[in-house]
């Protein structure tokens, strides 16, 4: 017959083998979480360890699964999170979201490419970069670079330089200067040359 103390500690063990807490303290890889009235000792972190690592810092206040072996704490390991009432889920379930105040680093030994059908867009202050098919926009404040498959246009302000493949174009206020195949044409109000043009060809 099991005595009443075995009884208390299988029963201790097997509530213990699968709890829900929440960070109490980190330190690194290692957290320590309340759950009810106990906080753990520093228990590691459930992540991707190997040739191909990731991590993302945890926070204080997540919720998270703690698991026992053994219902003993002391080889505990945590997986994260569930969402709650303070780290609510996204409001765009459908959209893949990352969201961060730490910073974000990518380092691999390899090439590192991405494949997207509908473009790549990436945004600092007022700094913007944007890819789309057969596109690419560059604008930080009123200066603006737009490459396409034939064509290239940077401007800034009221100056505009487009280059493609039938010439090239260079446009400042009312002032034009176009270079096609074996034609350059200046329009402007008055046009003016340093030193003089008469000077350079000898004078009259």
């Amino acid at each position: 017959m099991v005595d009443g103390f075995a009884f208390s500690e299988v029963v201790r063990k097997l509530a213990n083998l699968i709890r829900i807490g929440k960070i109490a303290a980190v330190n690194g890889a290692q957290v320590k979480v309340q759950i009810g009235r106990v906080t753990t000792g520093w228990l590691p972190i459930v992540s991707t360890a190997g040739e191909t690592t990731s991590w993302t810092p945890i926070s204080k206040g997540e919720q998270v699964v703690v698991f026992s072996p053994f219902g003993e704490f002391a080889q505990a390991f945590v997986l994260r999170s569930i969402y709650y009432n303070n780290y609510k889920s996204p409001e765009d379930k459908n959209s893949v979201s990352l969201k961060t105040k730490a910073n974000i680093k990518v380092d691999s030994d390899q090439k590192f490419s991405a494949n997207t059908k509908n473009g790549f867009e990436f945004s600092s202050g007022n700094t913007n970069f944007k890819i789309s098919d057969g596109t690419i926009e560059l604008s930080s404040g009123d200066a603006h670079i737009n490459m396409s498959s034939n064509s290239i246009s940077l401007s800034t302000g009221d100056a505009n330089v487009q280059i493609s493949s039938s010439g090239i174009q260079l446009n400042c206020g009312s002032s034009t200067i176009d270079v096609g195949s074996g034609n350059i044409s200046l329009s402007s109000g008055s046009i003016t040359t340093n030193p003089p043009l008469c000077k350079c060809l000898g004078g009259l």
